[in-house]
């Protein structure tokens, strides 16, 4: 294990590193935040994590983040095979948000008396990204930023994600944010990490336009999106139910057709990758939304279907 600190947004953190594998900078690297606040939190993660590695072939690393977890959930994050594990041992709360005056919901989601991550989970999940970015080759040629309430569903789905990328193409995402800026999402993006680099973009989001008021208001990763097309390279857009409805027909009837989360399509009209959404308040229990998919239903789905 290895102890590091590194500086983002002017504070420092505190890591611990257990290195899995590396490889050439022309593997795909997969960065995964998690923030477990519950068991089925970390089932909702494990079932993301053994999702990749059984359907993916292509060379890659997965890199799982995790946000200063509760060490009875962190610790199971531990015997899953085959990941590079960080532990971000500092509470990332954004410094420009004011904290709540009532616990609420996001208050669910923190310690008792002290600051969470909770009350700005998209600053949270930009921090854990930004870890996974200063960990990984600095050579790395792709990287692909993953939510951890995701699910990959087919094989040749990395390839597929890659093959959209061409010289003006620098970004691929399973689909669009359709609020603020029309950003691609976060939770499925793949992109040029030497051009991030070289543009010098962050994950950190501008809601409100707390970050930068002379930039336009976005959330966490938006600003792939931005600079990109700014600087005259182009995105691509998976199709997918989120972004047109209308596609859901293409999907047989009794297969991931009844399951009301987001369904991301290949060329083939084949169903690749699912995001549930909303997936760390619904481990807490107190998200219901009616014709919504619980978090055990989601785990459940993956385990019996998926198989993983």
């Amino acid at each position: 294990m290895e102890l590091l600190s590194v500086q983002i947004d002017g504070r420092d953190y505190s890591l611990e590193v257990r290195r899995a594998n590396q490889s050439a900078a022309q593997s795909v690297k997969l960065l995964v935040p998690t923030f477990l606040v519950s068991d089925i939190g970390f089932h909702i993660a494990r079932v993301c994590i053994e999702s990749i590695k059984r359907f993916t072939r292509c060379e890659h690393e997965i890199w799982v983040i995790d946000n200063n977890s509760p060490e009875e959930h962190y610790r199971k994050l531990l015997d899953i095979d085959g990941i590079n594990l960080v532990r971000n041992t500092c509470e990332p709360v954004n410094p420009r948000v004011p904290l709540p005056k009532k616990k609420g919901l996001l208050g669910l989601l923190g310690k008792k008396d002290a600051p969470s991550q909770g009350i700005d989970g998209s600053y949270a999940n930009a921090i854990a990204l930004e870890i996974g970015m200063r960990l990984i080759n600095p050579d790395t040629l792709t990287v692909l930023a993953l939510h951890s309430d995701t699910l990959v569903t087919k094989e040749g789905w990395l390839e597929y994600l890659r093959s959209k990328m061409n010289d003006r193409v620098r970004a691929v995402g399973c689909f669009r944010d359709n609020i603020r800026i029309n950003a691609l999402h976060i939770s499925g993006l793949l992109f040029d990490f030497q051009l991030y680099k070289r543009l010098g973009v962050s994950m950190l989001p501008n809601i409100r336009q707390r970050l930068n008021e002379g930039l336009p208001e976005y959330d966490v990763g938006d600003a792939v999106s931005y600079c990109f097309e700014k600087n005259g390279y182009s995105l691509y857009g998976c199709v997918n139910t989120h972004n047109d409805t209308k596609v859901i027909e293409w999907v047989a009837t009794g297969s991931v057709y009844d399951v009301p989360v987001v369904r991301v399509f290949n060329d083939q009209r084949e169903v690749f990758f699912l995001h549930l959404g909303r997936g760390t308040p619904k481990a807490t229990g107190q998200y219901n939304k009616e014709g919504r998919l619980l978090a055990e239903e989601w785990v459940d789905y993956a385990e019996g279907i998926i198989g993983v």
